[in-house]
């Protein structure tokens, strides 16, 4: 099945760099992609036209498509214009997509502070994966990482990494991290099982590399266990990657607002391109890519 991509569009050099990412993806494999941008309805720029507003989108896309075309004549894109909350037609969009792309200028701790929020927002609430691209971004790593929860039953991030370890011909690095337990070793005297602690959690990691070696034998598959926190173990492992693949909870509406703690710390502290995978599968193509 081929894949529907979409990718969004608005001039900027985050934009930029989600759509030189999924070109990329496109150039070893037939994928079209939907260039898309979302006209906010009731705002323009300060002391701007309102008449103006939505032609700069639309001069956006079309610069968008041009430049698909210029570097890669053989991709086929179309380009659609949507209207309303950026956010909720991203979502909206998702729903029937196999992989949505969006770009960031959140590259560190303390940059994008208010429009980094944009890709956590979509993130936690799409109906597919969300492949989040630092702006700035440049083809290059030497290794997948994906980060393995406690929870064996979930299996789509892990198949989603898979499929772009294999499409990019690179090893897969699994990561489980444990920490001790808050309700461990808090009486006094308390012997905490660090022996037991650490064989259950081998277990979870030697689990999916096993399912990750069967499904996809032809790539190289190894684990890294890690004790402390998850998401500065994911970001750290990470940090010469071609790829970071994590999963998201989805737990409501609220819950959702802030996708889960390890999604949303790795999403703020970006050390490569991430790709935020719903709980929920559904099959998909290439990226594996899937609610």
């Amino acid at each position: 099945m081929v894949e529907r991509v979409i990718v969004a569009v608005d001039g900027g050099p985050a934009s930029r760099a989600a759509l030189d990412w999924a070109l990329a993806r496109a150039r070893s494999a037939p994928l079209p992609l939907e260039l898309t941008t979302v006209v906010e309805l009731g705002w323009s720029p300060p002391g701007g036209p309102v008449d103006d507003f939505q032609p700069a989108y639309e001069r956006a896309l079309a610069d968008a498509a041009a430049y698909a075309e210029r570097s890669f004549p053989g991709v086929k894109t179309t380009s659609v214009v949507r209207r309303g909350a950026p956010v909720d037609e991203l979502v909206r969009a998702s729903a029937d997509a196999e992989l949505l792309v969006i770009g960031t200028n959140k590259t560190g701790p303390l940059v994008g502070a208010v429009y980094g929020t944009l890709p956590l927002r979509v993130a936690a609430h799409a109906g597919c994966p969300v492949a989040v691209i630092p702006a700035g971004w440049t083809a290059g790593g030497d290794m997948v990482v994906v980060g393995v929860e406690d929870d064996l039953t979930v299996d789509a991030p892990l198949a989603v990494a898979a499929a772009e370890a294999a499409a990019l011909g690179l090893p897969l690095t699994l990561v489980h991290a444990w920490s001790i337990p808050a309700t461990l070793g808090v009486d006094f005297g308390a012997t905490v099982p660090f022996d037991a602690l650490i064989e259950a959690h081998s277990e979870i990691l030697e689990h999916a590399t096993a399912k990750v070696r069967s499904s996809h034998p032809a790539i190289t598959a190894t684990g890294q266990l890690i004790q402390g926190a998850a998401a500065p173990a994911l970001v750290a492992e990470a940090a010469s990657a071609a790829v970071l693949v994590v999963g998201t909870h989805g737990r409501g509406a609220v819950a959702g607002l802030i996708l889960g703690s390890v999604s949303h710390d790795v999403l703020l502290n970006m050390p490569c391109p991430i790709i935020i995978v719903p709980r929920l599968p559904r099959p998909a193509g290439r990226s594996g890519a899937s609610r």
